[in-house]
């Protein structure tokens, strides 16, 4: 995947925005500059939109995103567009993909998606009927995740500065872990198995033909199923403390060694402090949402639905009712075919030409019979005119079905209350801190410590008895498999199965993700440059770990590893996953140092960014790519550099060509 052309309208900070982002296959890197503020990270955030939808759920979300130097001067409109090219069955496909988003006549924002892929376009929007829109929306996605998942794109457009605080400690492993099973596509055969693993207990029960035996059996499957939820809650809650540690434990560092934080403290506590009032506002707002969704679901679900059931006969009525209407607007009342025929009887009797005294009314009887018999029946006179236009209204009804924004809203909302717990812990131990001294964070960071030991534990215990469960399961097993069964035999295999097919992908890349991160890190861990002698990955994704060794022989421990040689590691290790994988995305780094040092900036420049990507955007400031040092060593490589520039009285980002002033020498 190549992106060729990023267009903005009035999303955050760009008023109107057209970037070229062509590369060469000599110079792969696009050099983007500005100051903090001056819309790198927006810029990042669209090409994100733009690919997986800004989903945008409420007014104020719109109007906060909306840049406000278009308020008043144009209709308020968000619009993105991207041009990319990427590679399907070994053709080259161009797409052209744009998102635009509005607010509708209840102040609801609306989606419009368009696809273009070589000529054939898709196209689906929040107004669309349900049907068209899952249909329209599963052909986009199907088309962006062949070129780059969503669930991928993490590992290949991401914040620098957030990778470095992922590094924390006791978090490091499992990243590594993740990187591995998502990028090179392991994870999915891991869902496999355990999945086969459920389906063949399910059938094993039914096999036991006494009932003793199958209720035994049926208990220790559930006995199983109820360990390995309190494991995964058991991962959760040491996730939950590992990350409140990491959040807080620079502050316990500085009251260990009785430093005077309480200004970092009070900062810190105000963040939390909003981030818990910004969740609670949109659970809120979530509630008033639904409450709005479930008042108007007749009109905008029920009521729409019927009306596209019924569009042919609707029109046939409004059509049929509106000929009618025109054939009476061109005929003659009574009155006046009595007025008329009064005047003509008595024109020709002044010229003799009819008898006196003929009954007038007979003939304008007839006029008005024979009037009638030459119009069109109406065969839906039984509607009356407001019903017809009521059931007109219906076609031409703005109606939205919120219900898939709400879903999305209550899942995101879901996870922000996942985290509430937690804030509100570090919230309630800042403010204790505040009041107390740092005597209370220190014993309230040794007592989670002390917790997460326990919680380790635990999970030593529990992983023993899964396995001695595991052992009395595999005795009903052995004995069910006395008796021939193509169907339990199939899936006691299937679930060997999918655990070879991740572990022979595992050792298929094995002996290359080791070389090529050797080579890498021997350049870039400045720390122990030149001095690796292996990179060892385990052959299996059960406990998966990664080690490296030092030329002398032990062990190097990558937890003991300092922040920014973290940051090194996880950077090599996308650069060599991405060069085995499966896609060929761009790689897009906001705040490219993040936390390192002036060795390793180098080595980065040296070895790292000439040769990452097919196409690399790189998003800085001149204190992480300077003019004077950096930019020279990256030049060579470049295909286009920008500055990003903020219009403070315009409220708008322009972009300048160059990097701050320097012109690209492309000779």
């Amino acid at each position: 995947m190549i992106i060729q052309r990023i267009k903005i309208r009035n999303y955050k900070t760009y008023l109107s925005l057209d970037l070229d982002l062509t590369v060469s296959d000599e110079r792969s890197i696009i050099l983007i500059g500005g100051q903090n503020g001056g819309g790198k990270t927006t810029l990042f955030e669209a090409i994100c939109g733009v690919l997986y939808g800004l989903k945008i759920q409420s007014k104020e979300q719109f109007t906060e995103l909306l840049n406000d130097g278009a308020r008043g001067r144009e209709a308020p409109k968000i619009e993105i567009e991207l041009y990319f090219s990427g590679q399907v069955l070994s053709s080259t496909k161009r797409y052209v993909m744009r998102r635009t988003y509005i607010l509708n006549n209840s102040g609801k924002p609306v989606e419009s998606v368009m696809l273009n892929m070589d000529g054939t376009i898709f196209t689906y929007g929040s107004a669309s009927s349900a049907r068209d829109r899952a249909e329209g929306e599963q052909q986009v996605n199907k088309i962006i995740r062949a070129n780059l998942p969503e669930e991928l794109s993490k590992y290949f457009l991401f914040d620098a500065m957030q990778t470095s605080e992922l590094m924390k400690k006791n978090v490091f492993a499992q990243i590594i872990q993740d990187n591995i099973e998502n990028v090179m596509g392991f994870k999915k055969f891991v869902q496999l198995r355990d999945c086969s693993e459920r389906v063949q207990q399910g059938w094993a029960q039914r096999r036991l033909e006494a009932q003793q035996e199958a209720e035994a059996y049926d208990r220790l499957c559930e006995e199983k199923k109820a360990l390995q939820k309190q494991r995964e809650q058991n991962s959760a809650n040491q996730d939950t403390i590992y990350r409140y540690l990491a959040d807080i434990q620079d502050l316990y560092n500085a009251a260990k060694n009785g430093a005077a934080e309480a200004e970092a403290q009070r900062n810190k506590l105000l963040q939390i402090t909003n981030q818990i009032k910004t969740i609670g506002e949109r659970a809120d707002n979530f509630c008033e949402e639904l409450k709005s969704f479930v008042e108007e679901i007749e009109q905008n679900v029920f009521l729409s639905h019927l009306a596209y059931a019924m569009k042919e006969e609707i029109e046939q009525i409004a059509h049929l009712r509106e000929a009618v209407r025109k054939e009476q607007e061109n005929s003659y009342s009574a009155d006046m075919l009595r007025d008329i025929t009064h005047r003509l009887l008595q024109y020709m009797q002044s010229l003799s030409l009819c008898v006196p005294n003929i009954d007038e009314q007979n003939i304008v009887d007839h006029l008005v019979a024979e009037q009638q018999s030459l119009q069109t029946g109406d065969p839906y006179s039984y509607l009356d005119n407001i019903e017809v236009e009521n059931l007109s209204m219906l076609q031409i009804n703005n109606s939205y079905n919120s219900f898939p924004s709400l879903d999305r809203m209550r899942q995101d909302i879901n996870d922000q209350l996942d985290d509430l717990e937690n804030l509100n812990r570090q919230k309630a131990s800042l403010e204790s801190s505040l009041q107390q001294g740092n005597e209370e964070l220190i014993k309230d960071y040794e007592h989670r410590k002390h917790l997460l030991e326990q919680l380790k534990s635990e999970a030593q215990e529990i992983e023993s008895k899964i396995k001695a469960i595991d052992n009395k399961i595999h005795k009903f097993d052995i004995q069910i498999q006395q008796e021939p069964d193509p169907r339990y035999d199939t899936l006691v295999k299937l679930k060997t199965i999918f655990s070879e097919i991740s572990s022979a992908l595992l050792k298929r890349k094995k002996t290359q993700i080791e070389a090529e991160m050797k080579q890498q890190l021997n350049n870039l861990l400045l720390a122990y440059k030149g001095c690796i002698e292996r990179v060892e990955l385990s052959d299996t994704l059960e406990q998966f770990n990664i080690r490296l060794f030092h030329t002398h022989g032990n062990e190097i421990s990558l937890t003991n590893l300092n922040a920014a040689s973290k940051q090194i590691f996880i950077q090599v290790l996308l650069k060599v996953l991405r060069n085995l994988g499966d896609y060929n995305p761009p790689v897009m780094i906001d705040t490219v140092m993040g936390v390192l040092d002036e060795a390793s900036r180098d080595a980065l420049m040296e070895h790292y960014f000439p040769h990452l990507s097919t196409q690399t955007i790189l998003l800085c400031t001149t204190s992480e790519i300077r003019k004077e040092k950096d930019y020279e060593r990256l030049e060579p490589f470049i295909a286009k550099t920008y500055t990003l520039v903020r219009n403070v009285e315009e409220q708008c980002t322009a972009v300048e060509e160059g990097y701050f002033g320097v012109p690209l020498d492309l000779t």
